[in-house]
């Protein structure tokens, strides 16, 4: 898509900022626009994603404006074809800068943070050779590991953490409810495997008794009708850890076979928010979940009208990202941080770097709606 000239010129261009906790602090934001020349003499941006996460960044800077504290934006492209940062400022012509080369000119310009790149493995690349007055801060990237990068910080939670998080949360009910039982269902992939293990490690983590787990073919070639509506006495969880609608679709037939006070269906925040279930089959028992976007975000209107005044879009997930990470940074707070989008709450890797563990959990009850589960239940 084409970038407004106004925000074009903003983005690759050095920006001065306010913000609330560094003096006189210099930050770098290195994301894969994808940026071309075109018959105007402007540019476009091939990489909307960029573009909007770099739009809620910028709307989040625009908003601490009345702050004696300035933040200096340094603003670049990355090619992720050649691992290669893009320095459009200093010359006429492009400047191709190796993540070695590139780090060093951030420890000598005396940079706090180097916001992006977007995938894993570049963000790893740049913290690889980051000096220790510099952070790289991978802000989308599930996949980040941050073993043995002391300079690394993984913004986005881990990629199976809801999993986990919903194991440790079911082995505690388990001790409440002894006479109640764990059904896990197995949709016979590898993302449904490694979501099992997740589930399973963090069942044991909370002292569960991982035998006791009652595992489920949940393919939709399996008789789950028959099956999940079979046993009507025993008090259960259902534990769905994948959006796949044909089977979430099966398995939610099956429980409407079920009386509802012995049912509750737990599951991740992508089979709850699928625009392709049936609501009537999803909400007619107790659904549990866990998710790592808050689920209040849409209500900040303020936050909404600062976006849209930049994007001229505030639905943008990337941007409402790019707006938190932002003000996360901005706070600096070494413990955790509520954004308006996503929750930060940090752990440390051994001689590495930090990474997100944050996580929401949600109860929905027929009749009484959604409601809000206390992270501190699981401790």
């Amino acid at each position: 898509m084409g970038i407004k000239k106004h925000l074009l010129a903003a983005a690759f261009s050095v920006l001065a900022f306010a913000a609330s906790a560094q003096s006189g602090a210099r930050w770098a934001l290195v994301l894969p626009f994808g940026l071309e020349a075109d018959t105007t003499g402007s540019g476009i941006a091939r990489n909307t994603m960029a573009l909007e996460f770099y739009a809620g960044f910028r709307a989040a800077l625009d908003s601490t404006s009345k702050s004696s504290w300035p933040i200096t934006l340094d603003v670049y492209d990355f090619d992720e074809a050649t691992g290669m940062v893009v320095d459009h400022q200093a010359a006429a012509l492009p400047r191709y800068l190796s993540p070695s080369d590139f780090m060093q000119q951030q420890a000598d310009r005396d940079v706090r943070y180097v916001v992006g790149p977007f995938r894993a493995v570049d963000s790893d690349a740049l913290a690889k050779h980051a000096k220790s007055t510099t952070y790289v801060v991978n802000p989308v990237s599930r996949d980040v590991v941050t073993d043995q990068r002391p300079q690394l910080i993984a913004a986005a939670p881990t990629r199976f953490l809801e999993a986990e998080v919903l194991g440790r949360l079911a082995a505690k009910d388990a001790v409440a409810k002894p006479r109640s039982r764990t059904v896990l269902f197995d949709l016979g992939d590898a993302a449904s495997a490694q979501q099992r293990r997740a589930f399973v490690r963090g069942y044991a983590a909370a002292g569960g008794d991982t035998l006791a787990i009652q595992t489920w073919d949940g393919r939709p070639s399996a008789n789950l009708a028959a099956r999940v509506g079979g046993d009507d006495l025993v008090p259960t969880r259902f534990v769905l850890l994948d959006d796949k609608v044909l089977s979430a679709a099966r398995i939610l037939q099956g429980l409407r076979q079920r009386p509802a006070s012995q049912t509750e269906f737990w599951t991740v925040s992508s089979t709850v928010n699928s625009p392709s279930l049936d609501a009537f089959l999803l909400l007619r028992q107790p659904i549990i979940w866990a998710q790592t976007d808050r689920l209040e975000f849409a209500a900040y209107s303020e936050v909404e009208a600062q976006i849209s005044a930049v994007l001229g879009d505030s639905k943008s997930r990337w941007a409402w990202l790019g707006y938190d990470t932002a003000l996360m940074l901005s706070v600096n707070d070494p413990d955790r941080y509520t954004g308006t989008r996503r929750s930060y709450r940090w752990s440390f890797s051994p001689d590495g770097g930090q990474f997100n563990t944050a996580v929401e959990l949600y109860r929905y009850e027929p009749g009484q709606g959604v409601n809000p589960l206390p992270f501190p239940v699981l401790n």
